[in-house]
């Protein structure tokens, strides 16, 4: 059976569903409601929807079929006048029943001083994205999702050779892998790159530091239909998650946003051939499997990457990717899915990324759908708060800065003696000139006086 596209709007009293249908047999159409279930079945297609309140069938008007459009058109009556029915356009989170019973994870973190990991309490602390540092069983090396992965590296390793920038990432554990990322990004460092865009590069990276992107006013996200048929290609499905794997997962989802940030602002919006690749190589979780114990660790891996590996090596560029990165957390999950989006397409276009779409991102897309708007942006506050210095990135940014502007200043005072030099000898010069077109002239008075006596003294 084929799961056909759908779209639900609603008004204050309606639900209405509008199904595309263009192989139905429309004569054997069936339509079930129960509660806040939707059933819908004409072959070859059946579609179950789970709705977040209760409706009932109207009478009057259930339903219709245009045969220009080859849609079911249907409404349906809300159980509560005035309800709202939240997330509508999410329709992969609407094609699993709501779960009746919360299974606890094998791995809990009892601490009375945090709240419940699905809790929507307003304590600021917003307990399972708490900054301490984690016993995470670092011993045992895990990748994907939450840290979900095991045991593929060896059917897949040529792929990750391209995708990667280390492939042992089974034999390593969380620590290691930070530790060898580190010393990576250290030998890879240019002093000179980072330098010539300091220097040289001002023009074009302030072009891209004052660009505006979207998300900068926190407008009203909308979902295309392309990215409503994505959600209902995902599917759905449950993640049951520890405290530690939420962490993990919610750090990671920030370090990739970042790298899909600063792609989207050095793009100017417009991406390009290169993109796939950015956003691979600027994120340690999609190039190292890495995990991050607070969200410090995820800014400095950020910027530090920033630094490295792409065109533009620019301290105040990597400032506002991080305010983008805030603001995309800020805008909320439909921002974030958005982003999410984007990613999956391009990595689907570039060959073997699409391995990352399998490990991450498709699971993020699903699972931030069930994620609170409110803890969304607490992730952003949170992160927003962090302080990173230069000192933090621990590539001795200031002394290359400092000796950089002290080469810069003497070259200028070099520059500044050999004008000085230069109009000292034009102005000797020309008073060498003004000396001899002075001599000349006497000299031709002189001529002329004598000529002029001569003359006197032959009358």
């Amino acid at each position: 059976m084929l799961t056909p596209f759908f779209e639900l709007s609603q008004t204050d009293n309606e639900v209405f569903l509008v199904v595309k249908a263009p192989l139905a047999n429309v004569s054997n159409a069936e339509l079930t409601v129960n509660g806040d279930t939707i059933i819908f079945y004409c072959s070859p297609y059946y579609l179950r929807i789970h709705l977040p309140g209760q409706v009932l069938e109207n009478e009057t008007d259930t339903g219709k079929y245009d045969c220009d459009s080859q849609e079911f058109l249907f409404s349906f009556l809300k159980a509560n006048k005035n309800e709202h029915f939240p997330d509508l356009d999410m329709i992969g989170k609407l094609l699993v029943p709501k779960k009746k019973h919360t299974i606890k994870p094998v791995i809990e973190d009892c601490s009375p001083t945090e709240d419940p990991p699905d809790s929507d309490s307003d304590d600021d602390s917003l307990g399972y994205i708490r900054q301490e540092i984690i016993n995470n069983n670092s011993s045992c090396a895990k990748f994907g999702f939450a840290n979900k992965g095991q045991g593929i590296g060896n059917h897949l390793s040529y792929e990750f050779n391209e995708i990667l920038d280390f492939t042992e990432f089974e034999n390593t554990s969380t620590d290691e892998r930070t530790i060898l990322r580190e010393a990576d990004e250290q030998s890879k460092f240019s002093e000179d790159h980072y330098l010539a865009d300091l220097m040289e590069g001002s023009d074009e990276i302030n072009g891209l530091v004052y660009w505006k992107p979207t998300w900068a006013d926190y407008a009203e996200v909308k979902f295309s239909r392309e990215e409503v048929e994505l959600f209902k290609t995902l599917g759905n499905r449950d993640y049951l998650l520890d405290e530690w794997e939420k962490k993990t997962a919610l750090f990671s989802l920030v370090d990739i946003l970042f790298a899909f940030a600063y792609n989207h602002r050095t793009t100017l919006g417009e991406y390009s051939v290169e993109s796939a690749w950015t956003i691979n190589k600027l994120s340690a979780t999609l190039s190292w499997f890495q995990s991050f114990k607070t969200l410090k660790e995820v800014k400095v891996s950020c910027i530090r990457r920033s630094l490295v590996f792409p065109l533009y090596r620019h301290w105040d560029l990597a400032q506002e990717v991080l305010k983008d990165t805030v603001n995309i957390l800020k805008s909320g999950r439909r921002q974030v899915l958005k982003c999410l989006i984007a990613i999956y397409k391009m990595f689907n276009s570039s060959e073997p990324r699409y391995l990352l779409n399998e490990l991450y991102i498709t699971d993020y897309c699903i699972w931030i759908q069930k994620i609170s708007e409110k803890k969304i942006k607490k992730l952003g506050d949170l992160f927003d708060k962090e302080e990173v210095s230069k000192k933090d990135i621990r590539f001795e940014l200031e002394e290359l800065e400092a000796a950089a502007l002290m080469v810069q200043e003497e070259s200028e005072l070099e520059l500044a003696d050999q004008l000085k030099e230069m109009k000292i000898e034009e102005d000797n010069d020309e008073t060498s000139e003004s000396d001899t077109d002075s001599s000349s002239s006497e000299s031709s008075a002189s001529t002329s006086l004598d000529s002029d006596d001569l003359s006197s003294s032959e009358d």
